[in-house]
């Protein structure tokens, strides 16, 4: 993996991403080219879109996940997660919005109301 520092039109600053190493390509499989790993998506990605990755937050999430980064940037949550069912940590990003990250699956994510200690 390559790492470098691109301009982010979102957040208005230079931010760190990885680009992933191209899969090998032996057997008759469908293989991915390489892929632009933003390492600083959390809660200020409030887009629909992410302009270095030309993908939806939750995408990014799931090639963080997928390529076993550490999520360092990020807040987490431990939760139940609705696709696989696992209770687990969730890495919380956007305005309510969380990922799996197990599964790498998106879901919503709420704060019914907070108890005193």
């Amino acid at each position: 993996m390559k790492s470098q520092k691109i301009f982010c039109s979102a957040c208005d600053r230079e931010v760190r991403v990885l680009i992933t190493d191209p899969a090998p390509m032996e057997g008759p499989a469908t293989l991915h080219d390489e892929e632009i790993v933003c390492l600083e998506i959390g809660e200020q990605c409030t887009g629909s879109l992410c302009p270095i990755g030309a993908t939806a937050p939750n995408a990014m999430v799931s090639r963080l996940i997928r390529n076993g980064l550490p999520l360092d940037g990020m807040r987490t949550v431990r939760s139940l997660c609705p696709s696989c069912g696992l209770e687990n940590e969730m890495a919380l990003y956007g305005e309510g919005r969380a990922a799996c990250t197990v599964c790498g699956s998106p879901a919503r994510w709420t704060l019914e109301h907070a108890e005193p200690i």
